[in-house]
């Protein structure tokens, strides 16, 4: 996992000498590390691709999150072979340490789900997300959904967010949001789905380990923070703060870091046991408080982690090395209409057959 090559020129500062690599295939579930990763428009391949939702009464549904519902924490994800292929994903719950008693929890089976699943026989549905009222999304099969409803002990269905649909460029509140990130998608697009902050999330070992002293004696969990690029950051805690963009791996593949990741109480969910934590656990939102609320446009939130939209697309794996290419002279600003302000317009993003593109990745790094 270390890297053993590195690149250093005068337009460039050195980074790191490691990677760690995240995916999480049903949004706030717990992750998939992975040795390699491909980039594509929408972040990291498979990344949130389905959501978990909540019927409501008048036939609307809730979209469920870790933070609202922390019982999500005990649901583990891992890649599944199948035919020889890595075209699946399994879903295990887990039993909560200490355990509940009487348990709602499934726990003597998993879930098979493919990554991609064949939409032709599942039931179109609209679901309310981000700007959208109506997002279209794909409804799963009653088998995988009674499977979820038992594990959770409440009704629970399971959405596919699909291909080729995203937000219309016509949707009023898309407009703005696509304005702002319009260099970084592929011109012929005619839609993109796009994430609360962007594609992919980075944060630094380095900061993590900043955090420890604060918890009187327990360690801040990575997992928690939901991340899908972990780089070492040299030990320096919170230098990627400043962070414009950064390259990764012999082709030097950029990410440009267009704002910070305002953190919310998920953070202090105990992720083995499945409820907000208790003690120093659950104290780490308010820790943050005292030092890490950097973003004047977010003041009320602590900051961890920078926020990326990809500019080519391409395999990283562990261990590549990462350097930071260009580095802001103060903290990003969060607005949505600050956005486009943080983009380099200048860059674009490869055209079709050089990005690699899938669409209907979502991208909610929470």
């Amino acid at each position: 996992m270390k890297i053993t090559q590195v690149y250093a020129n005068h337009h460039s500062e050195t980074l790191l000498t490691d990677l760690q690599l995240y995916v999480y295939p049903i949004k706030s579930l717990r992750p998939i590390s992975l040795p390699t990763a491909t980039i594509c428009a929408q972040g990291l391949a498979y990344d949130r691709r389905y959501i978990l939702l909540k019927p409501k009464p008048n036939g609307t549904y809730d979209g469920m999150f870790v933070g609202v519902q922390p019982e999500m924490a005990l649901f583990h994800c891992k890649l599944s072979s199948k035919d020889g292929s890595w075209t699946h994903f399994t879903v295990d719950c887990h039993d909560p340490n200490p355990p509940i008693s009487p348990s709602n929890m499934s726990l003597s089976t998993s879930m098979e789900i493919p990554f991609t699943p064949n939409v032709e026989s599942l039931e179109r549905i609209a679901i309310g997300i981000h700007a959208h009222p109506a997002y279209p999304a794909y409804r799963m099969p009653d088998e995988i959904n009674t499977w979820f409803s038992a594990s959770f002990g409440y009704k629970v269905i399971l959405a596919y967010l699909g291909d080729s649909l995203g937000i219309k460029m016509e949707d009023e509140k898309a407009k703005s949001w696509i304005s702002a990130i319009e260099p970084m998608i592929p011109k012929s697009d005619a839609s993109i789905n796009f994430s609360d902050g962007a594609p992919i999330l980075l944060v630094s070992e380095s900061s993590l380990e900043d955090l420890h002293p604060r918890l009187e004696g327990d360690k801040a969990m990575l997992e928690k923070f939901r991340p899908n690029i972990v780089v070492d950051g040299e030990g320096k805690a919170w230098d990627e703060d400043f962070w414009g963009e950064v390259k990764i791996g012999r082709m030097r593949l950029t990410i440009v870091l267009t704002g910070n990741c305002a953190r919310c109480t998920s953070i202090n969910v105990d992720l083995e046991k499945g409820r907000m934590g208790e003690g120093e656990s659950g104290k780490l939102l308010k820790k943050m408080m005292k030092d890490r609320r950097i973003d004047p446009g977010n003041k009320w939130e602590p900051v961890f982690g920078r926020y990326g939209f990809p500019i080519h697309g391409g395999e990283i794996r562990v261990g590549d090395e990462v350097v930071v290419s260009r580095r802001n002279t103060v903290h990003t600003v969060y607005s949505e209409s600050a956005l486009a302000q943080t983009i380099p317009h200048s860059l674009t993003m490869m055209v079709d057959g050089v990005m690699p593109r899938l669409t209907g990745v979502e991208n909610i790094s929470v």
